[in-house]
């Protein structure tokens, strides 16, 4: 995948991000209303944004940097409000949503179902290699945006554990710093 795959310029794809993006965020706003349990969605979308920024850190340097920008900012959309794979390919490429079904897990946003948890695990150790650089970086912003989530740095440390092909020296970095982290916690 390459910066010709983003159909059209760069500037073109990121506005075209950006709306998507809002669209999927103000659906999930719309589907919180008369919630028993509402989730903030203004809240999520700082969390989402606060992980992206440090994700794209290690992203951007790629060939394919903004296609991976992407994707991971699509993967965590997935985690609220899923998108249809044809939604992502009529906006997005073929490659693109290629990309995000392998990056996306069921357990994204079906959190504690120990069973979706070993299949995620699976799925990401089979996904290509630029699946599992998204999430590796998706880790290290999730750890670096909230470094005192101790409770998932086993989850987030065992996930990375599985995703040996994608970026070994990324992989290395994701590791560390989770360890750092539980060390600092304990």
């Amino acid at each position: 995948m390459d910066s010709a795959d983003l159909n059209g310029s760069k500037t073109d794809f990121c506005e075209r991000l950006q709306r998507f993006r809002n669209a999927r965020y103000a659906e999930h706003e719309r589907e919180q209303v008369g919630s028993l349990f509402p989730f903030s969605t203004e809240a999520i979308r700082q969390d989402d944004d606060a992980i992206l920024e440090h994700a794209c850190q290690v992203l951007a340097d790629r060939v394919n940097g903004d296609a991976l920008t992407a994707v991971a900012a699509l993967v965590l959309i997935n985690g609220i409000v899923q998108t249809p794979r044809e939604t992502l390919t009529e906006y997005f490429g073929e490659e693109v949503a290629d990309l995000v079904d392998a990056a996306s897990t069921p357990f994204d946003s079906a959190c504690g179902n120990v069973v979706l948890w070993e299949r995620a695990l699976q799925q990401m150790a089979e996904a290509p290699a630029d699946a599992q650089r998204v999430r590796l970086a998706l880790l290290l912003g999730q750890i670096e945006h909230s470094p005192d989530a101790t409770g998932h740095i086993p989850f987030w440390h065992q996930e990375a554990k599985t995703m040996s092909s994608g970026d070994p020296y990324l992989q290395r970095r994701v590791i560390e710093r989770l360890e750092a982290a539980w060390a600092n916690a304990q």
